[in-house]
């Protein structure tokens, strides 16, 4: 096939050119003659152009139309060239490439190269237009540095580029030319030696670093069995941080699967110690899932006392792990062993808010860990069987109590402050303390901030019959209507009339439209505890994994919501309720009767309580009654008298029962949390400080303080905002010294408590004038430093003038 072309000049030339039926769109610039009506066109432009007019090019497909165009640029005195385009000129003409000597006429056209639309616009090698085009950015480059060998193999050995290099034959030669050219241009000899494989070996390469990948971090007798001796000697040079995110071959994840299992094997019996353990930690990728089970199974199985230190490394290392999960790995710290709660001594008595206290911080943490790992703790039952006993014995003076009581929680709602308010009331049943950090993320993650977190007593039993319709009312109730209904005259007797909006799932509430003005909304939801009372993990899953998913979708609908509302964003408020917590029973807590007996009084199997008509009490057995107390409701009438358990006391019932609990009596069923959240952030006050039983010097007033002994500080802080404070580290800042011991402290709200801690100030301290501290708390889970100075003098304690008494 032949062209021929016209060209005058340079700048200004024409150019005629025969291009006959190569299949090619032509650049813009370019005039296609294609028929006479384009050749009339043609022959009106150049009669038409001046001589200081830019170079015009025209292509034609007719040797008829390119002889006819000769004549006429001689007819009308237009100088002009002629040319042939060969398609390797053409190419190098619309690709904007310099074409090699090995592309021949015959390429060009039996892989149809015209028919590719590649960006042209930046002059470049064919080699790298075409590997761009075909394989991706990762081959534009010039030199192949670390990062960017992962993406070039990942581009290599994607189903793409296998059809495209069966298509287009050249591409192969075109990548051969770029390796040679990386290699040449790397100073890295791993460079060089992994550009010579490349072309030939690419899968190759792509196990053999997979296998380093995986293995890297094992003993080296395990990459030794799956690879030959000049593999092992190849990707040993190459920096296992660069190809860490290097998707894994199949056929090597399946090989290196096998030796770790192999080894974990091996090992297991030797793992008896945190330095053991973190031993084996590190020899992980911390990809595999397989790894991660490996490694959580050895914390679970009781062979050393994990630490918390030990679990962080693992969160660390399986963060991105597929098929784990943020909250199975939250989950971990359920094997290391809390600080056993505060026994509460035979004459002791502890109140409402010790109650709530000990609950929260001590209990909640120490019991989760028991039901995680079946330890039963024969002491601390008992403490739990006498807040059974404390709260039934206080009940009615505790449901008095509106800041105690769940059903009064919601009284919030009549306050002058939420008249104009958007509030959406998210009744959660059965939110256990223990599971509120979940929510609590789930709903910061969408935007919320919390202001307030209390603690409220649940009414006895804790089922949700006896207690949603009270919370909602705000009124003991004897017999339960519509929840709607007892809204909607809650809403004309509490909340000044406004509208409320009843919800009973959460498809209601992504279905729902914002409201224009303040309006109440509640949003029933049930599934929660649906789930708890389920046994999932029989499905190999955690009630943790579940409730993420639950509040999850439950967070992005409040959230939307939230978006659609017009009015001001610190006028938005979630209310977080819940009905009763609930309890897991372990096998030591469970009790046998007879069955008849326990049919017919325990036909609930998720409730722990047995509801009795008066006149049939004499017919349960006493040894029944031993186990926990008679109760009657005190604020209603009724004919009914509750068998209470005491503590975990629960009746056996022939295995039916495998997740959540509750009608009971313990702290996690009876002692809830309820939250306040916002979309703007709490303005939280500022804590005060004072320091306690100072030495001071009379004529200066300055703090005295004595190097080389250990002395006691004591600073009471007053925390005046709505929620607890919790004090979580504290710092001598200045001058040197060492900070022997300091417990954390929780600061209750608008109260005060006592941080202590034992200081060692060092000789360098002699003649400072002052000591600095910082304090860091945190407050609804937001974190808080508060630096305080004293002016102080540092003395000797062998100065003149010391005393004995000054010990």
């Amino acid at each position: 096939m032949r062209s021929w072309s016209v060209t005058v000049g340079n700048e200004n030339q024409v150019s005629i050119s025969y291009i006959g039926n190569l299949a090619h769109t032509p650049p813009d610039d370019v005039l296609l003659v294609e028929n006479d009506g384009d050749y009339v066109r043609a022959c009106h432009t150049l009669s038409h152009r001046e001589k200081s007019d830019i170079g015009l090019k025209v292509w034609v497909r007719s040797k008829n139309h390119f002889a006819w165009l000769r004549d006429f640029t001689e007819q009308i005195d237009c100088s002009s060239k002629f040319e042939e385009k060969t398609p390797r000129l053409v190419l190098a003409e619309q690709w904007n490439v310099q074409i090699p000597e090995w592309l021949t006429d015959t390429d060009v056209l039996d892989f149809n190269l015209l028919d590719i639309p590649v960006d042209s616009q930046k002059q470049t090698d064919f080699e790298n237009r075409l590997l761009i085009h075909l394989l991706g950015a990762a081959f534009q480059p010039d030199m192949l540095i670390s990062a960017h060998l992962v993406d070039v193999i990942k581009a290599l050995v994607s189903d793409e580029a296998k059809a495209a290099f069966k298509k287009y034959p050249v591409l192969r030669r075109c990548f051969e030319t770029k390796c040679e050219q990386w290699a040449k241009r790397s100073s890295e000899t791993w460079v060089k030696d992994i550009c010579r494989q490349l072309p030939e070996n690419s899968n190759e390469v792509w196990q053999w670093l997979s296998l380093w990948v995986g293995l890297h971090g094992y003993p080296e007798k395990l990459l030794e069995y799956v690879l030959a001796p000049e593999q092992v000697l190849l990707i040993r040079k190459v920096p296992p941080d660069v190809i860490n995110d290097l998707p894994l071959e199949s056929t090597a994840k399946e090989q290196m699967l096998t030796q770790i299992e192999l080894l974990f094997k091996e090992t297991w019996e030797q793992v008896t110690s945190s330095d053991m353990f973190r031993k084996v930690v590190r020899w992980t990728s911390g990809r595999l899932l397989k790894e991660y089970h490996f490694i959580s199974s050895i914390l679970r199985n009781n062979r050393f006392p994990p630490t918390e230190e030990d679990v962080q490394e693992v969160q660390t290392k399986f963060r991105y792990c597929p098929g784990v999960s943020e909250n199975q790995l939250n989950a971990l710290r359920y094997c290391v062993k809390p600080d056993r709660p505060t026994l509460l001594g035979l004459e002791e008595e502890w109140s409402s808010v010790e109650w709530i206290r000990w609950t929260a911080e001590e209990y909640v943490p120490y019991r989760t860990w028991q039901v995680h790992n079946g330890y039963y703790d024969e002491d601390l039952e008992q403490t739990v069987a006498r807040f059974t006993d404390w709260y039934i014995a206080e009940y009615t003076s505790i449901h008095k109590d509106p800041d105690l009581s769940l059903t009064h929680c919601l009284r919030v709602l009549s306050s002058n402050r939420s008249e104009n308010e958007f509030s959406i009331i998210l009744l959660i049943d059965c939110l256990l303390l223990a599971f509120m950090d979940i929510l609590d993320d789930a709903l910061r993650n969408v935007g919320f901030s919390r202001h307030n977190l209390h603690y409220r007593f649940a009414a006895l039993p804790t089922i949700t019959e006896y207690n949603k319709a009270a919370l909602l009312s705000g009124e003991w109730q004897e017999k339960t209507g519509s929840y709607e209904a007892i809204l909607k005259t809650r809403a004309n007797t509490d909340w000044g009339g406004k509208q409320v909006v009843y919800l009973s799932n959460l498809k209601s509430m992504l279905e729902m439209a914002a409201p224009q003005e303040a309006t109440i909304v509640v949003l029933n939801f049930v599934d929660g505890d649906e789930l708890l009372h389920s046994d999932v993990e029989s499905k190999n899953i955690t009630y943790e994994d579940e409730l993420h998913r639950l509040f999850t979708r439950m967070a992005e609908s409040v959230s939307k919501l939230s978006q659609e509302w017009s009015g001001p964003r610190e006028q938005l408020s979630v209310y977080v309720v819940t009905d009763h917590g609930a309890c897991r029973i372990l096998e030591e807590e469970k009790r046998s009767f007879d069955s008849t007996v326990v049919n017919r009084l325990f036909a609930n199997e998720k409730h722990r309580f047995s509801a009795v008509a008066e006149d049939q009490i004499d017919e349960i057995p006493e040894n029944l009654w031993v186990l926990g107390h008679r109760f009657k409701r005190p604020f209603i009438s009724e004919n009914t008298v509750y068998f209470l358990p005491k503590g975990h006391n629960t009746v056996r019932q022939a295995g039916r029962v495998k997740g959540y609990i509750h009608g009971g009596v313990t702290p996690e069923e009876v002692i809830v949390p309820a939250a306040q959240y916002k979309l703007v952030k709490a303005a939280w006050k500022t804590l005060a400080t004072r320091f306690l039983n100072l030495d001071q010097v009379r004529e200066t007033g300055r703090a005295k303080f004595y190097i080389q002994r250990v002395v006691t500080l004591e600073v009471e802080i007053q925390n005046p905002n709505p929620s607890d404070v919790r004090v979580f580290r504290a710092s001598i800042m200045s001058p040197e010294t060492d900070l022997k011991s300091c417990e954390t402290v929780v600061i209750p709200a608008g109260s005060v408590n006592t941080l202590q801690m034992n200081c060692y100030f060092k000789k360098a301290a002699l003649g400072e004038r002052s000591l600095e501290i910082e304090i860091a708390y945190e407050i609804a889970g937001n974190q808080h430093t508060l630096p305080l100075t004293l002016e102080s003098e540092f003395r000797s304690a062998i100065a003149s003038g010391f005393s004995l008494r000054d010990l």
